[in-house]
C-alpha cells in the first residue's frame, strides 16, 4: 500500500538476497543496501526492463561523480570490470520492489570475489547519504522514460558489448541487442539466441 518512491534501507546485511538466491553481504557503515517501491507507468509486459533501468540510474549517478560504470546484463553494475553493485526486482501486485546493493567505501574484498567499490575505483571515499540521494533521484527519473530510450541507455553502457560471450548453457556468440522485455539477443553461428534471466552470460577468456 505504500507509494511510488518509498524507501527502506539497512545499515548492513548479513543475508541479503540476490539473483538466484545468492547472498549479498554489506559491511556496516561502508556500503548502501536499500529497497525502493516503484509503480512505473510501463505496461506489465515491459517490467523486465526494471532491473536494467535501475542500473542506468545507478550508472548516471556514478558518472556525475567522475566514474565510468558499466551494466552487466541483467542486473549488476561494474567498475573496471569488477562488481560494484547488484539489483534485484520483485513484483508485488501492481508495484515492484527494487533492491539495490552498492559498494561505496569498502577497501577490501575476498581474493576470490571479483568485486570493487566506488572508493577503490575513484581513489577517494564518498558520502553515503549523498550517493543514496543521487541514485534514488536518477533511478526514479529513469522509470519516467519510455522503454526504447531505456534500452538505448543500457546499450551504451553494456559490459562486453564488443566481446565474445558465453551463455551459462555453453553457447558462444556476440551480443546483438535486446528483446522487447529486456532479454538479451546473442548471435552464435547462424542462430540468434534469446537469453533470459534464467540463463546468463560471461565473457570468454580469462577476464571475468
Amino acid at each position: 500500500g505504500v507509494g511510488h518512491g518509498f524507501v527502506v534501507g539497512a545499515e548492513a546485511q548479513t543475508a541479503g538476497r540476490g539473483r538466484r538466491g545468492r547472498r549479498w553481504q554489506g559491511v556496516p557503515g561502508q556500503g548502501l543496501t536499500f529497497s525502493v517501491v516503484v509503480r512505473p507507468p510501463w505496461p506489465g509486459d515491459r517490467w523486465g526492463w526494471l532491473a536494467l533501468g535501475a542500473g542506468v540510474g545507478v550508472c548516471e549517478a556514478l558518472e556525475e561523480r567522475g566514474l565510468a560504470p558499466a551494466i552487466k546484463w541483467p542486473n549488476d553494475v561494474l567498475l573496471k570490470r569488477r562488481k560494484a553493485g547488484g539489483i534485484l526486482v520483485e513484483r508485488v501486485g501492481e508495484a515492484a520492489v527494487v533492491g539495490i546493493g552498492l559498494n561505496v567505501n569498502e577497501q577490501e574484498f575476498p581474493e576470490d570475489l571479483p568485486a570493487t567499490s566506488l572508493a577503490l575505483a575513484a581513489g577517494k571515499e564518498f558520502g553515503r547519504e549523498e550517493i543514496l540521494e543521487a541514485v534514488l533521484t536518477r533511478v526514479l527519473a529513469v522509470f519516467e522514460r519510455e522503454t526504447p530510450e531505456v534500452a538505448r541507455s543500457v546499450w551504451s553502457r553494456l559490459a562486453w558489448r564488443d566481446e565474445e560471450v558465453q551463455t551459462e548453457a555453453g553457447a558462444r556468440g556476440r551480443i546483438r541487442g535486446f528483446g522487447e522485455n529486456g532479454e538479451l539477443k546473442v548471435a552464435t553461428g547462424d542462430r540468434l539466441l534469446s537469453v533470459t534471466d534464467a540463463d546468463g552470460i560471461r565473457p570468454c577468456g580469462p577476464s571475468r
